[in-house]
């Protein structure tokens, strides 16, 4: 492979090419790129369907059919927003879509899934964990986007296709039920980032 002598630093070194850049390779017919585009995103993308359906299992068939959408549209890719905010607006309206059916097919079954295993959510406080997962599903992905994702409100807003002004606000309530189930202390931790992704 040749090097893009655009792509070389003063030192010499080689730039790591941009999401834009490994996506168009692909659409060319570059496999290996979108290999690199998913282990660039992959982890992140996990950690957030994590935190917007609440299990490992159906966190990991979103990210798994995010994949089969990027590949399928790759070739549509408009430019507007960025690679990344495109594949988690896809991954979060994949999210969406499956705690709707999870929803209703725990209600025709009438069974609840049982808890996850201690630990297996790392060390936050699972009453921060379980009360993050009641919350709205507006208030609940903003949440998850801002903190545990780290998102700054802007990017929330563009993945989530709603002005800044209601990322905040939804922020705002969210952390304000948290308060109020959990208490002040846990509302508190939540805030700083304590909750689950």
């Amino acid at each position: 492979m040749t090097t893009d002598p655009g792509s070389l630093q003063i030192d010499g070194s080689e730039t790591p090419p941009s999401d834009e850049m490994l996506l168009a390779r692909f659409v060319s017919g570059d496999d290996e790129a979108l290999g690199e585009l998913a282990g660039r995103h992959e982890r992140a993308m996990i950690g957030l369907a994590r935190g917007l359906v609440g299990s490992d299992e159906l966190a990991r068939e979103a990210v798994q059919e995010t994949w089969v959408r990027v590949i399928r549209f790759a070739g549509t890719y408009d430019g507007r927003a960025s690679v990344k905010t495109w594949m988690y607006t896809i991954l979060t309206n994949k999210c969406r879509d499956m705690r709707t059916t999870e929803r209703s097919r725990t209600r025709r079954e009438h069974t609840r899934r049982s808890p996850e295993p201690a630990g297996e959510r790392g060390a936050v406080d699972p009453r921060v964990s379980e009360a993050v997962s009641e919350l709205e599903e507006p208030g609940r992905e903003t949440l998850v986007l801002c903190f545990c994702r780290g998102m700054s409100h802007s990017q929330a807003a563009e993945i989530l296709g709603v002005p800044i002004g209601t990322v905040k606000s939804r922020v705002h309530k969210a952390i304000a039920r948290l308060r109020e189930r959990l208490g002040v202390e846990a509302g508190l931790r939540a805030q700083s980032g304590e909750v689950s992704a």
